[in-house]
């Protein structure tokens, strides 16, 4: 029986690998970006902003920088430095809905809520197929005692393509439930 050689999908993989391993370095804003924006999606928050930082050191005004480091600052709970970040990003450029989607988040997180239906509100304005903002306002107006409206943009945001937790939806449920 003759050997079968590694073959095409064997080397392909090797090249693979080796690029990964020995990946050239960001060179510029861009690449910080992208390179913060991968870290990001594998959980690796701390080094996203250190990434995102980089990239706005190299470029001043660079609003999807100072965006992603606004969301970056939110998960991690950094609040008063995600609100930063998401105002300059909103101040550099007015239309961008996700700057005032994350400061609606980190409004939302530090309970203040009229800032933050103001921010959810004005990134549904400037998209009105961002559903995100949406579940934003309904968790604002869960938490405010508005359970109709809760549910209302609740579904909204599902129309659009979001997808609600169950724990929401059973939260919301029994809310509405409940007498008085």
């Amino acid at each position: 029986m003759p050997r079968k050689a590694f073959g095409f999908p064997f080397l392909s993989i090797l090249i693979f690998i080796a690029a990964c391993v020995y990946a050239p370095p960001p060179r510029g804003a861009e690449d910080h970006l992208l390179l913060g924006e991968f870290l990001g999606r594998m959980g690796r928050i701390d080094e996203a902003i250190v990434e995102f930082e980089r990239a706005i050191e190299m470029r001043p005004n660079y609003v999807a920088a100072y965006t992603s480091l606004g969301a970056a600052f939110g998960q991690k709970g950094m609040i008063d430095q995600s609100i930063s970040a998401s105002k300059k990003a909103a101040e550099l450029d007015p239309r961008n809905a996700t700057a005032y989607y994350n400061l609606g988040n980190a409004f939302g997180k530090e309970g203040n809520y009229e800032e933050a239906f103001a921010a959810f509100f004005k990134a549904i304005e400037l998209d009105p197929g961002y559903a995100e903002p949406h579940y934003g306002l309904a968790v604002c107006y869960y938490a405010t005692g508005h359970y109709e409206l809760a549910t209302e943009h609740a579904d909204k945001a599902e129309e659009l393509g979001f997808k609600i937790p169950r724990r929401f939806r059973r939260a919301l449920k029994r809310a509405l439930e409940k007498p008085g």
